[in-house]
């Protein structure tokens, strides 16, 4: 039988002694090993790994990381050539000069349409300003512009820059080629959108009946890429609700809202977690993690209904659902803040994606809050199981690992990248025990 090379590796610190190469210490002393965490820069000295998005352009893999919304710069990490650990760019939202404001919630985009031309891996970053103000767009090769937004956000941005106070614009989009771009401002309950290979808003509006008079409004988001169009979901946990829309173009018609489990909305995203071309939804609440069908989603009837309902709007269109499961090295499932953020990733290249939820508040081998993520294999069609948790093997009390999730591309498969903003750490899963035999790669075997 062939010995691993993880097994060797292991036999290799055995050999040399605890005090010359200690297993706690995995994922940050071996070469090529299946954990990695990323190099925070020092211009980054608050909540690196708040925020985290990727972008994928054949031959192309990006993730770009940032730290809280007071914070200027995220840092730009190139996957594309073997995976690297050391940021590749750090002048993203750093201001320059000119004023910017990194988002809770970046995006990344395959392309996006730039005021001359359509730009290869973009990344929307924050708001600030470039020859004129609006929502940050940086592009590879340095290329920066601004987008137009509502008047509203518009005003609201020139007194946060006049003032250097700054504010929050979390955004979302797909995977697509051409992707579709969300945002929203929070503290003025807007919401808008980009169509593919456009840079003019329209702007996603609610039922006049429809009460949004909650801080929480906007703060998660998702973009399901549909036959046919794309569907939006904004989350307004402080209500437990989460309101749909759904377009075909640059008209978006509002198809309800969910609602009736205490916290639904805490977190949102999307991706394919069946096997048919369109997007699903992912919706966490205070306890579970449920993934509804895109693509009956988006056949859903435009309505002015006001009233916010789970089952009837879930009937047919539930996949399934999660809870928080343990392990003998990971617990506390009670207060782990299960569904803290979300990320669908076809972590083992068969076709259709793994739910992918963070636990920060979870023990690791003792040290309380160090943060897991809990991974489940939603082929079924009941309540799944948990298939696997990964944790740092170097976790520390208080990293809260899983506050912050993406699944970047590499070859035919993803991988996790996820954030412990409690000590600024970023780090990438390689492997999954989901991997059919001799398919995980030599990192992996």
């Amino acid at each position: 039988m062939r010995t691993s090379l993880l097994q060797l590796r292991l036999v290799a610190c055995l050999a040399l002694g605890l005090s010359a190469c200690s297993w706690q210490r995995f994922d940050s002393v071996t070469r090529n090993p299946p954990v990695e965490l990323l190099e925070k820069p020092d211009s980054i000295d608050n909540g690196f790994g708040v925020s985290l998005a990727t972008a994928y352009n054949p031959g192309r893999t990006q993730v770009l990381v940032g730290g809280t919304v007071t914070t200027s710069g995220a840092s730009l990490f190139e996957l594309s050539n073997g995976p690297g650990t050391t940021f590749w760019d750090l002048g993203y939202c750093s201001g320059d000069g000119s004023p910017c404001f990194v988002s809770s919630m970046i995006a990344g985009l395959a392309h996006a349409q730039g005021p001359d031309r359509v730009q290869p891996l973009c990344f929307a970053v924050g708001s600030g300003a470039f020859a004129k103000q609006g929502l940050v767009m940086h592009c590879m090769d340095g290329i920066k512009y601004t987008l137009d937004m509502p008047q509203a956000a518009q005003d609201l941005l020139a007194t946060a820059i006049a003032q250097n106070q700054p504010r929050d614009f979390p955004m979302a989009t797909d995977r697509e080629d051409d992707p579709v771009l969300m945002a929203t401002l929070p503290e003025k309950h807007l919401a808008w959108f980009y169509p593919a290979k456009s840079t003019v808003f329209s702007e996603l509006t609610l039922p006049a009946a429809v009460q949004v008079d909650d801080p929480s409004f906007g703060h998660s988001l998702a973009v399901l890429a549909v036959d046919g169009g794309r569907v939006f979901a904004l989350g307004m946990p402080g209500k437990s609700q989460v309101f749909l829309w759904k377009a075909d173009g640059t008209k978006a018609s509002y198809l309800g809202c969910l609602g009736g489990t205490t916290g639904l909305g805490r977190a949102l995203a999307a991706g394919k977690v069946n096997v048919d071309e369109s997007d699903d939804l992912l919706v966490s609440d205070e306890s579970r993690v449920y993934a509804l069908d895109g693509a009956a989603l988006f056949q859903l009837e435009e309505t002015a209904v006001s009233e916010c309902s789970f089952p009837s709007m879930t009937g047919g269109k539930l996949l399934g659902s999660f809870a928080c499961g343990s392990t003998s090295e990971v617990s506390g499932c009670e207060g782990s803040e299960f569904g803290a953020a979300l990320a669908v990733g076809d972590l083992d290249g068969d076709g259709d994606g793994e739910v992918i939820v963070g636990a920060p508040k979870m023990t690791v081998r003792g040290h309380e809050n160090a943060g897991a993520l809990l991974v489940y294999d939603a082929e079924v069609t009941a309540d799944s199981s948990l298939a696997e948790a990964r944790f740092l093997s170097s976790a520390e009390g208080g990293d809260e690992l899983g506050r912050s999730i993406v699944a970047p591309h590499l070859s035919n498969h993803d991988i996790i990248a996820a954030g412990a903003p409690g000590h600024g750490k970023a780090a990438l899963f390689y492997c999954s025990p989901l991997f059919r035999f001799g398919t995980a790669g030599q990192r992996c075997e």
